[in-house]
């Protein structure tokens, strides 16, 4: 090969490689939040803490990303896109690393907390650099790459997490992530353009003292929704100031940057009705996936009993099959002219999905479980691409930058939200069950007694002494009550998804904006 054609070929090498390696950026922060709320139960033991106490590192990971991506912009005129993705894959590595050496709930918070700072925003700033620097005719093979690397990730993340969990234990869970990150920073400094980059007298301010409140209003409010488990609200002063103090701050932010010339994040495209309808659909689907992928892992490993490395291959496995439905639907969508055909139906799977799994017996069999689990795959491609299409198509490209970063600092609120209030759903209602479950367990009742001296005669038959095998079966009777509890409460969790996918569904109905 000839020095002239040297140039040309790393040129077209780069230009190939582009779509692909902020594809699998955006994959790796899917991949990442995937393998956290799937595996939560297995983190928490891990640190030797309550499921519970995991939420404040899912809030200290939402508020690190909301913030992150309130001030991308202002990095991205400073390095540019190379480096700033780069850079952040870089030390999101280091922060993985941090999580994976964590040997506490503070520590593990603190962690997530910088995971989120610095893969939070990687969604919006790739997305919005394909829609900046890729011609027209490109622009839509690289969407398809970057949709397609998400659907990917999210079903690989179960199915590789359980193979780790299983093998090396769940610090392997970011040890992966770390390896992922490194790997993939040296990529994009190879093959991103060095775009977005301003000369200073072009750029936009810092505005410190407004991000220093948005910043308290996130992390008062946040606090307020968790300390609300533990204390009667109106009866804590505390928690009512924290709660006022919050809104009274983001109220003051939203009006600052409402009326500055050169804000953080422009407002004006909330004035847009399609808008609205948009990120209100978005919140409610945010919000059904993340609680579902929770409950789905607690119903299979908590009340099933299936192992970790088996329950992560079911769903990984059952997910692939989105990759087969959204090729379907990127030849199928151009003829569907009302998209709320679409929108509605995919929250009506939603309610499916959760009626068939509140439906389960205790002892369902494999095959029973593959159709909701299928299902699942359908959601994305009914809800949110059609909900994407709609909600965008109305901006220009600086309108649109603002648009898109408002709405992934909504999908990262909401994800957090998700996660807190089906924690304590579960929670709440695992502590209720096993209360009514252990006043069967008296010497009064005649079913307790014949399974307590069924246990002891079958613990002697192995060889035990009396005392042993009566141990033993109390030991036994203790798992199955708490195996049915938490069976039992995760059926609660999906009656409740059913109410917010009906409401989804009756609110995209009624929306005439979505066509």
């Amino acid at each position: 090969m000839t020095a002239a054609h040297t140039p040309f070929v790393a040129r077209r090498f780069r230009e190939d490689v582009f779509p692909w390696a902020i594809a699998l950026a955006t994959g790796l922060e899917y991949f990442d939040n995937t393998i956290f709320s799937f595996f939560t139960s297995y983190i928490a033991g891990g640190i030797n803490a309550s499921t519970d106490e995991l939420v404040w590192s899912s809030s200290a990971y939402a508020v690190a990303s909301v913030l992150a991506i309130l001030q991308q912009q202002w990095w991205v005129e400073r390095v540019g896109y190379r480096r700033y993705i780069g850079g952040c894959l870089l030390l999101f590595a280091a922060a993985s690393a941090a999580a994976a050496l964590s040997e506490s709930s503070i520590e593990l918070a603190f962690a997530r907390g910088a995971q989120g700072y610095f893969i939070g925003p990687m969604m919006s700033a790739c997305r919005i650099l394909i829609q900046t620097n890729f011609p027209p005719q490109r622009r839509a093979s690289a969407v398809r790459a970057f949709l397609g690397m998400i659907l990917l990730a999210s079903a690989l993340a179960p199915l590789a997490g359980g193979y780790l969990v299983a093998s090396f234990g769940w610090r392997a869970l970011f040890t992966c992530t770390t390896l992922a990150a490194v790997g993939l920073a040296l990529l994009v400094m190879l093959v991103v353009p060095p775009a977005g980059k301003l000369l200073p007298e072009a750029r936009g301010e810092a505005h410190f003292w407004p991000y220093v409140v948005f910043a308290f209003a996130q992390g008062a409010l946040q606090i307020a929704m968790q300390q609300v488990r533990f204390e009667l609200f109106f009866s804590s002063p505390m928690l009512v100031g924290l709660t006022v103090a919050g809104l009274l701050s983001l109220g003051w932010f939203a009006w600052h940057q409402w009326h500055q010339p050169d804000p953080l994040v422009r407002l004006h495209a909330l004035r847009e009705r399609t808008f609205q309808t948009g990120i209100a659909l978005y919140v409610m689907f945010y919000y059904i996936s993340n609680a579902m992928s929770y409950l789905v892992s607690r119903f299979l490993e908590g009340g099933l009993r299936y192992p970790v490395e088996n329950a992560g291959r079911l769903v990984g496995l059952t997910s692939f099959g989105s990759l087969a439905v959204a090729f379907v639907y990127f030849r199928v969508s151009p003829l569907i002219k009302h998209k709320r055909w679409l929108i509605v139906p995919g929250f009506l799977i939603a309610a499916l999905i959760g009626a068939w799994m509140a439906s389960m017996p205790p002892d369902v069999s494999m095959p029973w479980l593959l159709p909701p689990l299928l299902l699942r795959g359908l959601l994305l491609v009914f809800i949110v691409l059609p909900v994407a299409n709609l909600t965008f198509r109305i901006f220009a490209i600086e309108e649109y930058n603002h648009g898109y970063r408002l709405k992934n600092m909504v999908k990262q609120l909401t994800y957090s939200f998700s996660t807190a209030t089906i924690i304590i759903l579960e929670q709440h209602r695992e502590a209720v069950h096993e209360t009514r479950l252990t006043e069967f367990v008296n010497p009064f009742n005649p079913v307790f007694q014949n399974s307590f001296e069924s246990l002891t005669r079958a613990f002697e038959g192995l060889g035990h002494t009396a005392s042993d095998a009566k141990g033993l079966a109390l030991v036994e009777i203790s798992r199955v009550v708490s195996q049915q509890a938490s069976f039992l409460s995760s059926l609660d969790g999906f009656y409740f998804l059913i109410v917010i996918a009906l409401c989804g569904g009756l609110f995209a109905l009624y929306q005439r904006q979505i066509d």
